[in-house]
């Protein structure tokens, strides 16, 4: 393994982490007027990281097979994906819904609030930015982090410490939403080991993320309908 991978990953690894952290504090006191995912200076940010993110993987020494991103089977790479990006949203909105309901301390919503749709016209542009967003993250994450780390240490501990430190950076959205974080996180791990895909993962964060807002859409509608 190449020591500039090494150094240029940590790097901007703990570079992601402390800005997710930061914007989430940062959410919890501050209501921003626009969609943030719409930020011209947000997008290209993320672009350029994903650009650092492919220069590190030829970097890395490893094989594009190692990093997936040369999957063995695309088609049901995407199945696999679409499936996933359907299914961890539905199983966990009655758990959301009851810990909104019953323990509204353990969760914030201010990550959500502060991407959704302010109106229809924005609902292709949020899905649209979404993409990138997915590809960022599990570019680093899984290929670059999951994918190079792999044949060199214990993969089942590799895979649970990173995703607990991920969910713990995830904080102020409060406990359940670092349960989420963690278990959502697990779950991709394990689907990326298993496929050697980044396709199949970026498929499923992308569409989990957009039934997430659709889902959080169709809660918000549903309480406006119900009379007071």
């Amino acid at each position: 393994m190449s020591p500039l991978f090494l150094i240029g990953l940590l790097a901007i690894l703990a570079f992601i982490a402390y800005a997710t952290y930061r914007t989430n504090e940062a959410l919890k006191v501050w209501t921003p007027e626009e969609n943030i995912l719409l930020s011209p200076p947000e997008n290209v940010a993320r672009l350029a990281l994903i650009a650092l993110g492919v220069g590190l993987g030829f970097l890395s020494g490893e094989d594009f097979h190692t990093l997936g991103w040369q999957p063995l089977h695309p088609a049901g790479d995407i199945l696999i994906g679409v499936l996933l990006g359907v299914a961890i949203p539905l199983l966990l909105y009655f758990p959301s819904r009851w810990v909104e309901t019953h323990r509204p301390e353990w969760y914030s919503d201010v990550v959500v609030e502060s991407i959704r749709p302010r109106h229809p016209g924005q609902w292709p542009w949020v899905i649209l930015a979404l993409l990138p967003v997915a590809i960022m993250e599990e570019l680093y994450f899984r290929s670059l982090l999951l994918g190079a780390f792999a044949p060199h240490v214990n993969i089942v501990a590799f895979v649970i410490g990173v995703s607990v430190i991920f969910g713990l950076l995830h904080i102020p959205q409060g406990e359940w939403g670092v349960v989420g974080v963690i278990l959502v996180s697990l779950i991709l791990s394990v689907v990326f080991l298993w496929r050697e895909s980044l396709l199949a993962v970026v498929v499923a964060h992308w569409l989990l993320n957009v039934n997430q807002l659709v889902l959080e859409a169709w809660t918000r509608s549903k309480a406006d309908e119900t009379p007071s």
